[in-house]
């Protein structure tokens, strides 16, 4: 997405870090979930995980479903309309914009979900699939049986903030690019 750094190149631009511009929430400790806390379609809500982002979108097909005592257990990682999951293990990047909700949704432990965004965020969400955002988060990734990288770490990273005007262009452009692009692969 070099593109992306093209659109950005002679507009004035703020730098902050990524914790600033909006707030990282993830699933952990003693709120996680085991096996006992799935349930059938129907019974609960719907928990996300990396499997459920293909080409920077959520797919909702193929679900896992988590009891609803899970779900109101952790009530600051419910899932809305213009938040962002990220994946932050084993699939380390992966990141979509939540663009509609068939039902109640959370994330499961591996996702990060970046909530009460200060941008647009589409532009965002467009940032964080960028290259220089993502060659920052491999420099940052824990290399072990599964890699990871903290939410402490990826709050940290810089993110470019023109004004909102620019913001929206950039939106308008990649929007129309991503949509081209599919139709491409479609024809294909």
């Amino acid at each position: 997405m070099k593109f992306l750094e093209r659109l950005l190149a002679g507009a004035p631009v703020e730098w902050k870090p990524l914790g600033e511009v909006c707030d990282l929430r993830g699933r952990i400790g003693f709120r996680g979930y085991t096996r006992n806390d799935f349930v059938e379609k129907g019974a609960g809500a719907i928990t996300l995980s990396p499997s459920n982002i293909i080409r920077q979108q959520i797919l909702f097909e193929e679900c896992s479903y988590i009891s609803w005592f899970k779900y109101e257990e952790s009530p600051e990682i419910k899932v809305d309309v213009n938040d962002i999951v990220f994946t932050k293990t084993a699939s380390v990047g992966k990141t979509a914009l939540i663009k509609y909700l068939p039902q109640e949704t959370t994330i499961n432990p591996q996702l990060v979900l970046l909530k009460r965004i200060t941008c647009l965020p589409a532009y965002l969400a467009y940032i964080l699939q960028g290259d220089k955002f993502q060659l920052a988060v491999r420099q940052l990734t824990g290399l072990g049986s599964v890699p990871n990288i903290a939410q402490s770490a990826l709050a940290k990273i810089l993110i470019p903030l023109p004004s909102l005007s620019v913001q929206e262009e950039i939106v308008r452009i990649l929007d129309k690019f991503t949509e081209l692009e599919a139709e491409l692969e479609a024809e294909l």
